[in-house]
């Protein structure tokens, strides 16, 4: 097997479970979109505040937690923190779309009800990607990151496939606000999981027990700088210029996919008249399925050749929409771009954080993870949206035009790739 030992194992399930329902759960209120914008009388500008506010509340989380985890070194507390703040963020969410007696419980109106939950769900997702990719390069040698990254990440982008199906089908089950809020309550799962199942790396361990051994000869010594100064890591200039560029080509590419995948519902149901059933529970799906493997396949390949993998990553997500746009005519090649969207645009999280591993030292991992994907693809994946919305308003046609205008810019992020160090170079920290 792949994992060789009972940590690896644990850190592989636990946090691909997580990273499952992380991503998934992302998809429920971007799945209604389109009930919103019918049946509640919500604006293309209101929904773009509503997606946008989901990822604002992750960047700001991102720095705290990572900050958090390099110091606690509590990451199985954290992520079960995390997905249960996401539950708490789509029960809300369907909460806000009740009536009757419950409804009158909820003392705030739709709007900033979606916003205010939203914001608890962001919180939330800002825990998986840093502390996950931080728990497994803890456990897995540099060799292999790359590949156990892409593992955990192609769960990530089975529960982004398979949740639109889950809301059409709970939807359809249990109608429109208690389907939504099933599909936060089964977010609990994993949290359960996690609480009763330790992830501590050797890493961890090994920390934990020196801190507690410095404690104790500290208590026991009358100077307490008898046993020298504790020798903490820095980053070299290389590395900050790394990081840089990273989070740089990370919120080029948050502003294009989720500008695009926000509204994508919308666009399948409104632009392209496809009903809501079909178009959210199956056109969606096929457009997410290709990212499941994408994933294993880029992490394998960032294992070999980190800047290749980023840069064929970059570029063809950006293509790709564009040839879906010109083939609209076409519902079967038009659909296989989309596909093909999908496969490249959720396929960067192996690419993106394996790249932070060779670039940082192990103690600033977890911080440097919520820069780069936080700061930089959350960000840009909060500025999205609002983009599209301001300028779409309610000229829905014009949703093609601000797609391809982010597609474009996306496409200019392949050239920031040449400013980051070949990796047999990168030796990129110091210490003080």
């Amino acid at each position: 097997m792949f994992y060789e030992t009972p940590v690896q194992r644990r850190a592989l399930i636990l946090t691909s479970f997580a990273h499952l329902v992380n991503d998934g759960v992302s998809m429920v209120p971007l799945s209604i979109f389109p009930l919103l914008l019918t049946m509640f009388g919500l604006s293309a500008p209101e929904l773009g505040v509503v997606a946008a506010m989901w990822n604002v509340a992750s960047v700001l989380g991102s720095p705290v937690v990572g900050h958090l985890s390099d110091r606690l070194k509590r990451n199985r507390a954290l992520l079960a923190v995390g997905l249960v703040m996401m539950a708490v963020g789509i029960v809300g969410t369907g909460w806000s779309v009740t009536g009757g007696t419950l409804r009158s419980w909820l003392p705030l109106d739709l709007y900033p009800a979606l916003v205010l939950f939203a914001a608890v769900g962001g919180f939330g997702s800002s825990v998986a990607h840093p502390i996950g990719g931080t728990v497994l390069s803890q456990a897995y040698p540099p060799s292999k990151i790359g590949t156990a990254l892409g593992l955990n990440g192609a769960m990530g982008s089975l529960g982004r496939t398979l949740y639109p199906s889950f809301v059409v089908i709970l939807i359809t089950a249990l109608n429109l606000p208690y389907g939504v809020i099933a599909l936060g309550l089964l977010g609990l799962i994993p949290a359960a999981l996690i609480g009763l199942f330790p992830i501590e790396t050797i890493r961890d361990r090994a920390s934990r027990i020196s801190r507690n051994s410095n404690a104790i000869n500290s208590a026991g010594s009358s100077n307490p700088h008898e046993n020298g100064p504790r020798k903490t890591s820095s980053l070299s200039w290389s590395a900050k210029r790394s990081l840089f560029v990273l989070t740089m080509i990370g919120a080029l590419r948050g502003a294009f996919g989720q500008g695009v995948v926000s509204f994508l519902s919308v666009f399948i149901v409104e632009v392209q008249q496809y009903s809501f059933s079909f178009g959210v529970g199956v056109i969606m799906m096929i457009s997410m399925v290709l990212s499941v493997p994408g994933q294993a396949i880029f992490g394998y390949f960032s294992d070999l050749h980190r800047r290749g993998s980023l840069v064929v990553n970059t570029a063809f997500q950006s293509l790709a929409i564009i040839f879906y746009l010109y083939t609209l005519s076409n519902p079967i090649v038009s659909t296989i771009c989309l596909a093909l969207f999908g496969f490249f645009t959720y396929s960067s999280y192996p690419v993106l954080i394996s790249a932070v591993t060779d670039a940082v030292p192990p103690d600033l991992l977890s911080l440097s993870n919520s820069i780069v994907w936080g700061v930089g693809l959350l960000g840009g994946s909060a500025i999205g949206p609002i983009i599209v919305g301001l300028v779409v308003g309610p000229t829905l046609s014009l949703l093609p035009t601000i797609f391809f205008a982010l597609a474009v810019a996306s496409g200019l992020a392949t050239a920031l790739v040449a400013f980051l160090p070949r990796r047999k170079n990168a030796t990129m920290l110091s210490e003080q």
